[in-house]
């Protein structure tokens, strides 16, 4: 039986006969954009235990949007977690260069003049190469988060 990343991975050595199609996976290659600045601004923010106010708000109107756009906030959104979580010391199964790669993904997402400008109507194509890239790499990471927050995490939201 085949696993997801197994088919992930046999489905992007295929040859797409369309010209210009994107590959199923695609190598991260445009995290070189964001500056130290910002990744300096992020971090500060997460330490704080939640995100910027212009990526919420970015987040809250992809959330509105097409499934593309869905899927950059939604895992955008799961990043964030992760990245509360590490910062506080509660989530502890990260290491130092994971959380790097973590950060430098939301601050792209959140960059409005990134390879792609958000504005564009493919805008957002770049933002969902970067994440899907990130997910291939860090898959077990971020499956050994959500394994964690609902042991952690959840009990507490229902106690509350």
């Amino acid at each position: 039986m085949k696993t997801h990343l197994t088919m992930v991975n046999d489905l992007s050595t295929l040859k797409d006969a369309r010209p210009g199609a994107l590959p199923i996976v695609a190598t991260p290659g445009f995290l070189n954009l964001v500056t130290p600045q910002e990744l300096l601004q992020l971090r500060e923010s997460l330490l704080d235990g939640r995100p910027p106010r212009d990526l919420e708000v970015k987040l809250t109107q992809l959330a509105h949007g097409s499934l593309l756009h869905r899927f950059v906030e939604q895992n955008s959104r799961l990043i964030i977690s992760l990245l509360v979580a590490a910062y506080s010391g509660e989530f502890r199964q990260a290491n130092r260069t994971s959380l790097e790669r973590l950060l430098r993904v939301l601050a792209y997402v959140r960059k409005e003049d990134d390879a792609t400008p958000d504005c564009r109507p493919d805008g957002y194509v770049d933002d969902q190469q970067e994440i899907r890239a990130m997910l291939s790499e860090m898959g077990d990471l971020l499956q050994s988060f959500k394994m964690w927050r609902l042991r952690h995490q959840v009990p507490e939201m229902w106690a509350s």
